[in-house]
């Protein structure tokens, strides 16, 4: 019983990251496609990378940490 509770938990917890990491590459989308000139004076007076930086996120695959803990347990060996 506790196992599948455990499983269900697990399964409730990586579907909430998927939806928060979602959420996160649409807003950064948004910002792109809405907020250019925001965006450019940002990048222009505030930080250079600003621009790149959310391009970045907005296409990118956000690791997760049992994904890096098995890539360094991989480069160990």
């Amino acid at each position: 019983m506790l196992e599948s509770m455990l499983l269900l938990s697990q399964e409730l917890i990586r579907d909430d990251m998927n939806c928060a990491e979602a959420y996160v590459r649409i807003l950064c989308q948004w910002l792109l496609e809405h907020c250019s000139d925001d965006m450019e004076f940002t990048t222009k007076f505030i930080d250079k990378t600003a621009l790149q930086q959310l391009e970045m996120v907005a296409k990118s695959k956000f690791p997760r940490v049992a994904e890096a803990i098995a890539f360094l347990r991989k480069q160990q060996k």
